[in-house]
């Protein structure tokens, strides 16, 4: 099978460079090109035609959002997955809405990233999630990382009963009704938090 090529459009060169370090290092992918603004990253989509691009939001002139419909126009079979450092459902539904495919925050870890590449070269959209408060977010990392209830609550600072509270309302939003698949959410989502 061909190595699915990938494009990197981020304004900062660390995120780029580590961007291509950890990508160079999962099997089956190459990097085909590395820029730094939205009208780099058109004239790589025209020259390189990568399989996946992943754009940051935040870029100086033309920001992501904005430049999602010319990026699909350039190179409509190029699959776009944003990364941001703003991961709420409403930007990821406004991204896909523009024609991405789905977005990965930029705390999500390694294997998360390679995966949701992965789904979006398949074709998958990847779903935007329920809104999540900042509070069932930290709790639910907690469960990704495999913390129990007291480990949780004393680490937020909260009584046990507050964290089974809101274990329950995870599991009701997420519709999700055992432990494991709490875990398995928080890691799909890049939210784990490993001890």
């Amino acid at each position: 099978m061909d190595s699915l090529r990938v494009a990197i459009a981020d304004d900062h060169a660390l995120v780029r460079d580590g961007l291509t370090r950890l990508l160079a290092g999962a099997a089956g992918i190459d990097v085909v090109g590395v820029v730094g603004d939205a009208a780099a990253a058109t004239a790589c989509l025209v020259e390189k035609r990568p399989d996946v691009l992943l754009l940051d939001l935040a870029m100086p002139g033309l920001d992501g959002l904005s430049a999602i419909p010319r990026l699909r126009d350039a190179c409509p079979a190029t699959r776009i997955l944003v990364l941001s450092m703003y991961d709420e459902p409403e930007i990821a539904a406004e991204a896909i809405d523009r024609g991405a495919c789905g977005l990965v925050s930029k705390a999500s870890c390694a294997d998360a990233l390679i995966e949701a590449i992965r789904r979006v070269a398949r074709g998958e959209q990847l779903p935007v999630g329920p809104v999540l408060s900042p509070r069932e977010r930290e709790v639910l990392a907690l469960i990704g990382g495999g913390r129990r209830s007291d480990q949780i609550a004393a680490a937020l600072g909260l009584s046990e009963k507050t964290v089974a509270h809101h274990r329950e309302r995870l599991m009701d939003k997420l519709d999700i009704h055992t432990q494991a698949g709490l875990v398995a959410y928080a890691h799909r989502s890049g939210l784990c938090r490993p001890d």
